[in-house]
């Protein structure tokens, strides 16, 4: 099991990856990822980076 991050750790990672095609394009693709898996879809207007932020503290894969 990997050790969980803390918030900020892990919003600074998506927030790195957002600064690339290549990373706005894998974000979007974890995101589908996370909603095949039985996640809520994305309201709305929300950040690609607020839903999975969302989904991984919800899942206890981030602390805080």
């Amino acid at each position: 099991m990997q050790p969980t991050k803390t918030l900020q750790q892990r919003q600074d990672e998506l927030r790195a990856l957002l600064s690339t095609p290549e990373g706005r394009a894998d974000l979007e693709d974890l995101a589908s990822r996370y909603f095949d898996a039985g996640g809520r879809a994305r309201p709305p207007r929300t950040s690609v980076v607020t839903y999975l932020l969302v989904h991984e503290r919800e899942r206890g894969l981030i602390d805080g």
